[in-house]
């Protein structure tokens, strides 16, 4: 089974399976799982709105903690239990907590020995709460302001948990004029912070209810009816089980309870007894469910009217990106920054005088820190550093390689003895637009190497380099000389693994990186020196991820988060010799403007030894420039099936080979760059395990070996020769994109085209529509109707001048049907004229499907249409062709122009073939439909009678069948293979069904005259 996300929505970080046995025996059975492959991502921007961990401030603070869930667990302690005999660690589900970490609001004086310290008394400037329902208002004095991400998150038992988040947006919502605490004698709201209040029935919904809380501290409310209601605190005793309390409500004064608050909540009881008034999932009013406390706002009085002047910094901290002054004209607002990648955001109060205070409201948008890259080079260099090869590996598991293994194969005038590796050249899919792409957009990775050249100047300390780790040169930061000698402990799950025995109670711990830590447990840096003969040596990498602007003014947080790697590296020395076996795929194919009669083919290479012995799948290396002299040369000298030149070239497979070297440096050895190049403008081409190459349209041999992976983007170019041999499964954060361009020479298309693509597209399950903000294009996807297809013919002379093809809404399904041609409605498009394209499709995480076509049958079958033009039966195939193709005008097909099908058979003497371009169809016609000469696009239900033959022996034995009505049902029986539909004389379906030549089937009926197959019969 396999599944990728297609979009933003339909996967989370929560897989769910459904095991569905109804007849195993005892309501049991089980799944052998050999293998399971996750992969993840770690791209998705959240929203968060920031509250204080508290509900009042007793005295003013400089540092106010504002707690929020990461969306990780705290598993809580971790012991060693016993269960039916086996002995092993083991957590508790019901002391399993949500993970969470604390945003520190702050200003200079609440900071600590270089870090932010929550509580810390300072200068008092952040000096109250206030709540309008919805939001809480932090109240600040004059002066600047930092909000800061955690870099730490405290588990149970007090275990610190590293985290680390970039900041991507932020809100700040401004007001003069918020609710003020409320105390016994007040009018009252009662709110979950989410719009709702409580009601008389201790529900809550979008009505304000107004409560009275009295000196005494009874709670009251009038229902709908008048009724006074009175809240009260109910125990509910049992002697089989603890007592349990609960809030309900009484009519009788005497019978309410008294509840205490501290400005913000209501509670009743105290101290440990304290029972505070909150809401369950359902809405409900309820004790002490966390995180989900209820709120009580005054109804009636409000601060004072002040004026202040409120200013927002920009990503950098150093200059103002937005200031709004705030008073009796202007009481409330916000103010929203975006394209940030910050540690932090920095704000300044100013103008208020002498108790007045601004209220704030943070909100912010979050990414976590992401250093899990996907690729990286891996080069040998010689010992003078005169010539240097490289190849390019995936990232899969955490290891780098072919299951976590390299064999460095070089050639023998390469060199044998003191060779040097190193890592390069890495890759992550959301490297932001320093990292040599400015035009990247909305992409915000900072990835590094640890010890790279970069890494040793920052020296663990980004607030002492904020300028270098700002806009440093990428290249400095993406490649690494050295290699760790062992494993960075970064967690303690070793300890709870199957088998170890101790005692004690534990916690799950993880530690940050850092030099020291590793050198503190036996880990050391090392060049990597290597020598033929050498066996395979493990080497330990680790990457980082940190923000991009760190204007907090602490000097101890570390804002950087880490990922760590591995590889078994080793150097062989030997050479191969590269065999080229040319495949033809199409003997011919239409290309713009012209007829191509040269054969298209598919390239594999396998390798020889020197003694033109032949080299074990999995095995061996070449290099780029190897293979485009290869390729140059069979051309040249005709192998069997080479091409007439390399633009003939679909797709070139590497996959069962080790490795396929390439050099920056060195003309000689070529890039891969330079073969791509070579190939036809939609060349696919497939390498081994575990190894990739930074452009597009290369993909890799899956870990089962069943199909291929991309980690690149695939690249269709419409109009040219497409074949892919194997199927390919784009991850997530990759897509495939094909942009059709305008057909020229007068094939004018307004709303309508035929369209067949190699891979599946994410539409509407409703509609079967597909919208692509990104290219502003939005679509339908149309099949033909398989039966009644046909209304409306229009007669003019001797032949039919047109009729009306219906056609249905590719729908029910999550996704189109990969090499299945479809009519597609363009909903929304915007035309470029500099490449004449109309429309893009793009979707990530699709599969392409190897493609169906043969040499001898390049064209790949869509659906059977059938019906009656002027009681004519009619039959057309769908036919779609990724190479193209030419067509005898005197076979009559319906190719597509101008919004319609048109009759090969209306081309004047002119021209004796119609051209179909590759990655578009048309509909051939096996019987009937001779003296149609268009046919029109119909999106209506056909609820033309279809023209009906009354039933006799020589009719129903030329349709396929025969028939016997006798009362209350129909016998159909099958004379040749066929598809049979029976249609009331409304023309409703009432069965369909397939049978073969000799089947028979019974169907029960009402007594009526039906039509089977377009044939009338009667049913008494």
């Amino acid at each position: 089974m396999q599944r990728t996300s297609m979009n933003n929505t339909d996967m989370g970080n929560i897989l769910y399976f459904k095991q569905d046995h109804p007849t195993a025996n005892n309501g049991s059975s089980w799944v052998d799982i050999v293998s399971f492959v996750v992969t993840f991502e770690c791209t998705d921007k959240f929203n968060e709105n920031l509250r204080p961990g508290v509900t009042t401030l007793p005295s003013g603070v400089s540092c106010l903690a504002l707690p929020f869930q990461t969306q990780r667990v705290d598993l809580g302690p971790i012991t060693q239990k016993t269960v039916k005999n086996y002995k092993s660690y083991k957590y508790d589900y019901g002391n399993v907590q949500d993970l969470k970490a604390d945003f520190l609001l702050y200003d200079n004086s609440g900071i600590v020995g270089g870090t932010a310290k929550p509580g810390t008394a300072g200068d008092g400037n952040i000096a109250k709460l206030g709540f309008d329902g919805t939001n809480t208002y932090i109240g600040l004095k004059n002066n600047t302001y930092w909000l800061e991400t955690p870099t730490d998150a405290v588990a149970q038992g007090g275990v610190n948990i590293p985290v680390g988040y970039r900041i991507v947006g932020a809100r700040l919502v401004y007001a003069n004029n918020v609710a003020q605490n409320i105390k016994k004698g007040d009018k009252i709201y009662i709110t979950d912070g989410k719009g709702k209040y409580l009601n008389a029935s201790l529900k809550f919904t979008p009505t304000k209810v107004e409560w009275n809380y009295a000196t005494d501290g009874k709670l009251s409310t009038k229902s709908e009816n008048s009724t006074v209601y009175y809240l009260r605190h109910i125990e509910n005793s049992s002697w089989s089980g603890p007592t349990t309390y609960s809030l309900g409500t009484t009519t009788k004064s005497n019978q309410a309870s008294s509840f205490n608050t501290d400005g913000t909540t209501l509670s009743y009881g105290s101290g440990t007894n304290s029972y505070i008034i909150s809401y369950d999932s359902n809405g409900k009013a309820a004790y002490n469910i966390t995180q989900s406390n209820a709120i009580a706002v005054n109804s009636a009085v409000t601060s004072s009217d002040n004026s202040f002047t409120v200013r927002m910094f920009d990503k950098t901290g150093n200059n103002v990106a937005q200031e709004v002054a705030v008073n009796k004209d202007n009481p409330t607002g916000d103010i929203v920054l975006e394209k940030l990648n910050n540690d932090a955001i920095k704000f300044q109060i100013e103008g208020l005088t002498g108790d007045q205070l601004a209220y704030v409201c943070l909100h912010v948008q979050l990414e976590a820190l992401n250093p899990y890259i996907d690729k990286m080079d891996i080069s040998c260099t010689q010992p003078s550093g005169e010539k240097k090869l490289k190849n390019q590996y995936l990232a899969d598991d955490f290891t780098i390689g072919t299951n976590g293994k390299v064999d460095f194969a070089v050639p023998t005038n390469f060199g044998t003895t003191g060779l040097r590796f190193a890592f390069e050249g890495l890759h992550h899919k959301n490297a932001d637009e320093t990292y040599g792409d400015p035009t990247v957009v909305g992409k915000h990775s900072r990835y590094h190497f640890v010890k790279s050249y970069y890494y040793d100047l920052i020296g663990e300390n980004l607030q002492a380099h904020r300028s270098d780790a700002a806009d440093y040169d990428y290249t400095k930061k993406i490649e690494v000389k050295v290699a760790g000698t062992k494993a960075f402990k970064c967690n303690n799950s070793d300890i709870f693994k199957a088998g170890t025995t101790g005692d004690g109670t534990h916690y799950y711990v993880e530690n940050r990186y850092s030099n020291t830590a590793y050198n503190t447990q036996g880990g050391t840096w090392q060049k990597m020196l290597v020598n033929n003969g050498d066996g395979y040596v493990k080497r330990y990498l680790v990457v980082c991820d940190e923000t991009r602007y760190n204007i907090a003014p602490t000097t101890t947080p570390r804002h950087a988060f880490y990922a760590y790697y591995s590889t078994d590296l080793k150097l062989t020395t030997v050479n191969y010799v590269p065999e080229l076996t040319y495949t033809k795929v199409y003997n011919d194919a239409v290309v713009p403007n012209t007829y191509d009669a040269n054969y298209y083919v598919g390239v594999k290479v396998s390798l020889k030894d020197t003694y033109n012995k032949p080299i074990t799948d999995g095995q061996g290396y070449v290099y780029a420039k190897q293979i485009i002299d290869k390729i140059a040369e069979d051309i040249t000298n005709k192998k069997e099936n080479a091409p007439v030149d390399t633009k003939h070239i679909l797709y070139f497979d590497a996959s069962n080979i080790n490795s396929l070297l390439f050099s920056d440096m060195d003309p000689t050895w070529g890039t891969l760059t330079d073969l791509k190049a070579k190939l036809g403008d939609n060349a696919l081409l497939y390498m081994p395990e575990g190894v990739t190459a930074n452009l597009k349209n290369v993909v890799t041999k899956s870990l089962s070996g069943d199909d291929f992976v991309s980690e690149n983007d695939i690249e269709l170019v419409d109009q040219q020769p497409f074949f892919a041999p194997y199927s390919i499964r784009l991850n997530a954060a990759n897509e495939v994109v094909y942009k059709r361009k305008v057909t020229l020479n007068h094939n004018e298309t307004k709303k309508w085209v035929s369209l067949m693509l190699p891979f599946t597209v994410a539409v509407d399950t409703e509609t079967g529509s597909y919208v692509q903000t990104k290219d502003n294009c939005a679509f339908t996807f149309y099949t033909m109707n398989t039966d009644n297809t046909f209304s409306n013919a229009q007669e003019t002379g001797e032949y039919i001048y047109e009729a009306d093809a219906h056609f249905s809404p590719f729908k029910g399904v999550p996704v189109t049907k990969p090499n299945q041609s479809y009519i597609v409605s363009i909903d929304q498009m915007e035309e470029t004229n500099s490449d004449k394209v109309l429309f893009v499709v793009r979707q990530s995480g699709s599969t392409i499907e190897a493609t169906p076509a043969t040499l001898t049958q390049p064209l790949i079958q869509g659906e059977t249409a059938t019906g009656k033009i002027k009681g004519e039966a009619t039959t057309l195939v769908n036919y779609g062709s990724y190479c193209g193709v030419k067509v005898p005008k005197t076979e009559g097909i319906f190719y597509f122009n101008k919004d319609k099908f048109i009759s090969s058979l209306l081309l004047d003497e002119r021209f004796q073939d119609v051209y179909v371009l590759p990655f578009r169809s048309y509909y051939a016609c096996q019987n009937g439909a001779n003296n149609v000469r268009y046919l029109n696009i119909s999106l209506e239900p056909n609820t033309e009678t279809s023209w009906i033959d009354n039933a006799t022996e020589n009719t129903t034995t030329s349709a396929g069948f025969m028939f016997s009505a006798d009362t209350g049902k129909l016998t159909i029986t099958a004379t040749k293979d066929l598809r049979t539909n029976i249609r009331n004389i409304n023309g409703q379906t009432i069965d369909t069904t397939s049978l073969k030549a000799g089947e028979t089937r019974t169907v029960a009926l009402p007594s009526g005259i039906y039509m089977v197959n377009g044939t009338k019969v009667v049913v008494r």
